[in-house]
């Protein structure tokens, strides 16, 4: 059987993805996923900070689980005494860490019936920062290419990037505002300066969400600012963003939940108890 090829993906276009099963060779059946932006994926590379590792086993039979996140979304799996050489990987890295990850997409039910997606990694690689934003880039680049061909087969402006052979979309009736929020998002974290400024001189589209996804954007912007602003080499005290925020007058609530939300995106960790910091 071929061996399936590993399709550079964003976590929260892989964890939107919905199950396709089908027959293989042999008479068995297996699960593929379409993801939002139309990629039907089995194995996936994805690429971006390692945040945590926990010891969920035991000493004699470890199960770690890790959790690593892109500016999209986080994802969690698990590693345990079956990969050994991953479990080896893992003990010399240090957290927060660039990574790369490749491995199977896989589904399984939660205790309350829900279904979630993960992977079984294959090999987990510390990357550097350059590399990182190469991946994230090749994912949204491909994600592009499979949305405008979803949008009715415009014109793919791919100045200076070579001949670029992307699968057919699949899917389609999933096509909406999220693949667009996401893409944006993660092109925003390689180069938020030069981004911003092309989305800015494209044309406008409608999008459902998009009023709700500037003010976040928005929050975002000011969370960060406000963090290095406050950062004194080893993080900024949360006392003094609670202390910032009230000198400016904004909600403690909003910030609060922006900054859950990039802890949970990857964008600033806590390097010791009560201190922010950006990556």
């Amino acid at each position: 059987m071929r061996r399936e090829p590993a399709h550079p993906m964003l976590i929260k276009d892989l964890l939107s993805a919905s199950i396709d099963e089908v027959d293989v060779e042999g008479g068995t059946r297996r699960s593929y996923f379409i993801t939002p932006t139309g990629a039907r994926v089995y194995r996936v590379v994805v690429t971006g900070v390692l945040m945590e590792c926990e010891n969920i086993g035991s000493e004699d039979s470890p199960l770690l689980k890790v959790r690593m996140a892109d500016s999209t979304s986080g994802l969690s799996f698990t590693v345990g005494r079956y990969n050994p050489n991953l479990l080896k990987e893992l003990a010399k890295m240090t957290f927060p860490s660039f990574v790369s990850v490749i491995g199977k997409v896989k589904s399984f039910r939660s205790k309350k019936g829900d279904e979630i997606l993960s992977i079984n990694p294959e090999s987990i690689s510390i990357c550097t920062r350059e590399e990182r934003d190469l991946w994230i880039l090749m994912a949204s680049r491909d994600a592009l290419l499979r949305r405008w061909k979803l949008e009715g087969g415009q014109p793919i402006p791919l100045e200076g990037m070579g001949d670029i052979k992307v699968e057919e979309p699949r899917g389609g009736e999933e096509l909406g505002p999220l693949s667009s929020t996401l893409i944006k998002k993660a092109l925003l974290s390689v180069d938020p300066t030069f981004f911003m400024k092309a989305m800015e001189n494209r044309p406008v589209q409608p999008d459902d969400e998009e009023s709700l996804e500037d003010q976040n954007e928005e929050y975002e912007e000011k969370v960060l600012s406000m963090i290095g602003e406050l950062d004194g080499g080893q993080g900024a005290r949360w006392d003094d963003v609670i202390k910032y925020v009230e000198k400016k007058r904004l909600s403690r609530d909003i910030i609060e939940e922006v900054v859950s939300n990039l802890l949970d995106k990857g964008m600033i960790y806590e390097p010791v108890l009560g201190y922010l910091k950006a990556i």
